[in-house]
């Protein structure tokens, strides 16, 4: 038996206070992760919504006028749009029936070996600036980094002066850009789903198109270009960027619903 003497004097309330101290100890933190969490999400409740531009350009080539312009001189990276100045540059020159092809596969899926092919064997970023003079763009500039054409910086007002200066071109030239164009494959080489914008918008109408889509480096962007109605009568153009982590798929269907918007607007 203990004595009496070594026995641990019991205060009265002491355990109480320490079981107070450590419950004190564990609940601070707990009620301070919870006010945290409960800030950080009103501040991002309250934060706006993650900016998407959209700039949208028809030309009327029946009224020979522009009937919609919004932000048209604002620039985008143009991702695989600038395949139509590969092939407007190419068939400047003369091509052959494998040069044809080449291109047809470059503009119908998109094919991004090809026009890696093209973009060195003509010039790279002098492509550009040919095509800037040859069409009388205002607003475009080759990439910085010469190997990524797809980073060439361009706006609505000049994909659709691209489009008109391809117009013009002598009938055997022009089809090689616009046929296959007109015969864009619903997938594209890399396997994407390329009939969003136009050619969901328009598809009781004929068509012609050329998109384009991109993500990373700062920006998601998604673009459809092209000519639409009877005799092509209308050249549309919706370029598109939204702020990096947006999917792919959530920025080619805003661009399909403003496609969409247009429909209403536009005789057949």
């Amino acid at each position: 038996m203990f004595d009496e003497r070594t026995r641990p004097i019991a205060v009265p309330g002491a355990n109480r206070r320490s079981r107070l101290r450590v419950t004190i100890v564990i609940a601070v933190p707990v009620i301070v992760a919870i006010l945290g969490y409960v800030i950080l999400q009103s501040v991002a409740e309250s934060r706006p919504a993650p900016e998407r531009r959209v700039a949208t350009v028809v030309f009327d080539r029946a009224a020979g006028e522009q009937v919609i312009e919004e932000r048209g001189s604002e620039r985008f990276r143009t991702a695989s749009v600038v395949k139509l100045f590969i092939a407007l540059d190419a068939v400047t020159r003369k091509t052959s029936k494998a040069d044809e092809a080449q291109l047809h596969r470059m503009l119908a899926k998109s094919d991004d070996a090809v026009a890696n092919t093209l973009w060195t064997r003509n010039g790279g970023p002098a492509i550009v600036t040919r095509t800037v003079a040859a069409a009388g763009l205002k607003n475009t500039t080759p990439p910085a980094d010469a190997g990524r054409w797809g980073d060439t910086l361009s706006t609505a007002d000049d994909i659709a002066a691209v489009y008109r200066r391809v117009l013009k071109l002598p009938k055997a030239k022009r089809d090689v850009i616009l046929a296959p164009l007109r015969q864009a494959s619903r997938t594209a080489a890399d396997g994407f789903e390329q009939h969003f914008g136009i050619p969901t918008a328009f598809g009781d109408r004929p068509w012609a198109v050329k998109q384009g889509w991109a993500a990373g480096r700062g920006s998601v962007d998604a673009h459809t270009t092209g000519l639409v109605g009877e005799g092509d009568r209308y050249i549309v153009v919706i370029l598109s960027g939204s702020a990096e982590g947006t999917g792919l798929d959530a920025a080619t269907a805003a661009v399909t619903s403003a496609a969409r918007s247009l429909a209403p607007r536009l005789g057949k």
